[in-house]
């Protein structure tokens, strides 16, 4: 399975995105995305966007979370910054990391739960070959 996240639209200190999982070039879920708002950085506690690239990543028993969450890496990232996708709804709960809803508005996104739980249900237990995290022109 692979993992796509198109960022397109910058909101009030955040960044909207669609995710995209496929596998066998089957389309087998959609949602969007929140991210922390630009300059992107690879630094450890900033509440900022990582960059655009490829990303590996493994399943983390997330205390902060309090469930298993996806984290990221890459080679310019550390699995360190601690990248997790995971539940919230608007900017202030991003904490540098990529938040999943099902809907999107000019405050975050929709049914972070609901739409976190279809993800899981999807995910766990597969081999995901990477996330990939693009940018479009201007975000």
């Amino acid at each position: 399975m692979k993992i796509k996240i198109n960022r397109f639209k910058n909101i009030h200190d955040g960044t909207i995105g669609k995710l995209t999982i496929t596998d066998d070039g089957k389309r087998l879920f959609e949602c969007f995305t929140l991210e922390p708002a630009g300059a992107d950085t690879t630094e450890r506690g900033k509440d900022r966007r990582i960059p655009a690239g490829r990303y590996q990543m493994e399943w983390h028993n997330s205390p902060s979370q309090k469930r298993m969450c996806p984290l990221l890496w890459n080679e310019s990232v550390p699995k360190d910054r601690y990248i997790l996708i995971h539940t919230g709804n608007c900017p202030q709960e991003t904490s540098g990391c990529i938040l999943v809803g099902d809907g999107h508005n000019a405050a975050g996104v929709t049914n972070s739960v609901k739409t976190y739980n279809s993800f899981f249900k999807i995910c766990i237990g597969k081999h995901i070959e990477f996330i990939e995290i693009t940018s479009e022109e201007g975000i």
